[in-house]
């Protein structure tokens, strides 16, 4: 599944299958795995998800009340990579996994839309509840 599949737009705007949460399972166990060793990234940290996840449970609370902040997700997980960052051999490379979990929030973000906000925001979390649960599962820290 992950990285060769990616989240579909269908999971955010029609309904989460078996199929995305397999997605989901894979992109888990992916964020949590360690292949710093070989200079890539370590795991992605459970503070690193708190901060998303408890922003984005305030906007699932009253999407339509927050949905100006809905874009600014995007921004806050952006925050987070910049932050994240370090030399290796004069070359700046993320410590952790945040730059694919950016990348892939980043679409689901995009699939929310206006005129479905409540029932997409839903499915949203759910994914990334999803995410988070397979995380915590293979050992996330």
């Amino acid at each position: 599944m992950y990285p060769k599949d990616k989240l579909k737009k269908e999971w955010i705007q029609d309904k989460i299958t078996d199929e995305a949460v397999e997605w989901a399972k894979s992109f888990g166990e992916y964020l949590q795995s360690d292949d710093s060793r070989n200079r890539g990234t370590g795991p992605l940290t459970s503070s690193q998800i708190r901060r998303f996840f408890g922003e984005l449970k305030r906007i699932q609370a009253d999407p339509v009340k927050y949905k100006e902040e809905i874009p600014m997700l995007k921004a806050k997980l952006a925050y987070a990579v910049g932050r994240d960052t370090t030399t290796f051999r004069g070359q700046v490379q993320n410590k952790t996994k945040i730059k694919e979990f950016y990348e892939e929030l980043e679409k689901g973000i995009n699939y929310i839309r206006t005129e479905n906000l409540k029932e997409d925001v839903i499915r949203f979390v759910k994914l990334v509840e999803s995410i988070v649960a397979f995380h915590k599962f293979f050992g996330g820290k």
